[in-house]
């Protein structure tokens, strides 16, 4: 019988020796490639036994080495091995996929890579061999393919670090058990424990929040699972609307909160203690999804434990919160978030010499929206700074080649994100007329940073641009504000101009603040003006400029009287 040919294809000459000295003695012939185009060409000349070749190689890597060979008619049935220093399970996953018969770890197991060449060079010359010889090279060959099979389902069903069933094995378990409550338990701030231990104490608190799981739900219709980071879940059968009630899962949901609630956790000599939120689900048609919402509205209200109802308020606000994530996605997308403007009229000339940008909405059928259904939504799905640079950008193009001063809305955390404020001294740097430019700070916004915030001001300020404190008035007002800020203008809330033509009290305050503001050589604007009778008394009062539906509501576009 002909000897076996066998081709290594490695861009490292060390690890060919290793492979050749390796399978020496059993009587193979070998030649070698450097790369993966020079194997290609030699299996097509030599047509070898096996070819053992690495996945990462200059120019056309062993992936692609691997998808050329298998498409061909004329090597596609060449059993070709991988090795790879990498060896995770993933790389595994991708070279069977592309069609390899294994795949070895570098530094390999020499007995277990002499094995599967042997398996494999038997099987591909048994066309010559008797037919119990190709009966006992087929078993074999079996063998093979069963253990990297098992390997691969267990790899995919179970978490790497507990050993806990995962994700994938819930899902396919909720498919196939009927009658069950599922129960997801997240390690609150789990990242902060990370933080301060380190990942090694992080992966032993991991490992031992999953053994005490399995100790407390240790009967056997319980079963368990890590389904990501910090988040377990308790599969627990015979369990369901039609099985047991609510009380009976909120008592059992408590019961286990209080005990990890008390728990230390021995972590190699850090004594840690967790904190917890649980979220769950009866509800058999969605159950992974429900017990989600459930355990993602526990975490917004601050909830210890919460079942989810898809009749209560707070389940029926998550979806509105899924709703308008959907809407600003899709109005960033179609670049449907649009400034619209409102006059600032100058209450001794009557004319416009300001307006305010304010973000809207507007869906494919025109609808228009108000921030107020959708922005502080944008916070915490994370498209707030995405909205703020759309309305920064277009606000800047709409009255760049204007006389009209705008002011942007911005909070004391924009001002101090990173982000938002250097894209500010970007815009600033190219634009002429930042002396129109002027930001409203909210004044209810709660300033936790004096220092980072006025370092913002000063900047802006620099280029000429002013600074508004907005609402003035609402909540408490506070005139430290606008001594320790350097503020230019002050926007008097609505909460007291709606009223000045029958609350006295409203025109004491708002002559108060118009004096204060005189004596520091700072503006005054007047929110919310909604009629003549209001437009008078604010003038009479001294305010400088009035603002509000009766002198013109937000549009898209600008009353134009450059």
């Amino acid at each position: 019988m002909k000897q076996p040919l066998i081709l290594i294809i490695d861009d490292n000459n060390d690890s060919r020796l290793a492979i050749r000295a390796t399978l020496r003695k059993k009587g193979y012939l070998f030649i070698e490639a450097e790369n993966g185009e020079a194997g290609i060409v030699m299996a097509n000349i030599h047509m070898p036994n096996l070819i053992i070749m690495d996945i990462m190689m200059p120019g056309i890597d062993g992936y692609e080495a691997l998808r050329q060979l298998k498409e061909s008619e004329k090597t596609k049935h060449i059993p070709v091995l991988m090795v790879t220093a990498m060896g995770s399970m993933n790389e595994k996953i991708i070279a069977l996929e592309y069609g390899a018969e294994g795949l070895f770890p570098k530094p390999f197991d020499r007995i277990s890579l002499q094995e599967q060449v042997e398996v494999l060079v038997g099987f591909y010359q048994s066309s010559s061999n008797s037919s119990l010889e190709i009966t006992e090279q087929k078993e074999k060959f079996d063998k093979v393919l069963q253990k990297q099979s098992e390997e691969l389902i267990h790899y995919y069903y179970t978490d790497a670090l507990t050993g806990l069933p995962n994700r994938s094995q819930l899902i396919k378990d909720i498919r196939d058990i009927k009658h069950a409550s599922l129960l997801l338990i997240d390690i609150d701030s789990f990242k902060d424990i990370v933080y301060f231990y380190g990942h090694e104490i992080g992966d032993m608190c991991l490992n031992a929040f999953s053994k005490k799981i399995k100790q407390l739900f240790h009967e056997s219709r319980y079963k368990h699972y890590r389904i990501s980071g910090d988040i377990f879940a308790v599969l627990v059968q015979e369990c369901s609307v039609l099985a047991c009630s609510n009380e009976e899962l909120h008592t059992l949901m408590q019961s286990f909160f209080d005990v990890i609630h008390q728990f230390i956790f021995d972590c190699k000599e850090h004594e840690i203690q967790f904190r917890i939120t649980i979220g769950a689900s009866m509800f058999e048609e969605e159950l992974l999804i429900s017990a989600e919402k459930a355990l993602k509205t526990a975490k917004l209200t601050n909830r210890t434990t919460l079942i989810y109802d898809e009749t209560s308020e707070e389940f029926r606000s998550y979806e509105q919160n899924i709703f308008w994530i959907k809407k600003i996605t899709e109005a960033i997308s179609n670049d449907k978030i649009i400034p619209f403007y409102q006059p600032i009229t100058n209450n001794k000339t009557n004319k416009i010499e300001k307006y305010e940008c304010l973000v809207r909405i507007i869906d494919r059928d025109g609808t228009i929206h108000s921030p107020f259904k959708f922005l502080e939504i944008s916070k915490k799905s994370r498209h707030y700074v995405a909205i703020t640079k759309n309305v920064i950008e277009k606000s800047f193009k709409e009255f760049e080649y204007t006389n009209h001063a705008f002011s942007i809305n911005l909070s004391a955390k924009d001002m101090i994100d990173s982000d938002i404020s250097q894209y500010i001294y970007d815009k600033l740097e190219n634009f002429r007329g930042c002396d129109r430019v002027v930001f409203e700070l909210l004044e209810s916004d709660g300033i936790l940073n004096y220092n980072a915030v006025y370092a913002f001001i000063k900047r802006v300020k620099e280029y000429g641009c002013q600074i508004a404190i907005d609402d003035f008035g609402s909540g408490y007002s506070n005139f430290i504000h606008l001594l320790r800020l350097k503020v230019d203008i002050i926007k008097i809330d609505g909460s007291l101009i709606r009223d000045l033509d029958s609350d006295e009290n409203a025109q004491i305050m708002v002559k108060t603040i118009v004096d204060f503001a005189n004596k520091l050589g700072i503006l005054t604007v007047a929110e919310f003006v909604h009629s003549e009778a209001i437009l008078s008394i604010v003038q009479e009062l001294g305010v400088n400029y009035s603002q509000g539906y009766f002198l013109g509501e937000p549009k898209n576009k600008r009353v134009s009287n450059d």
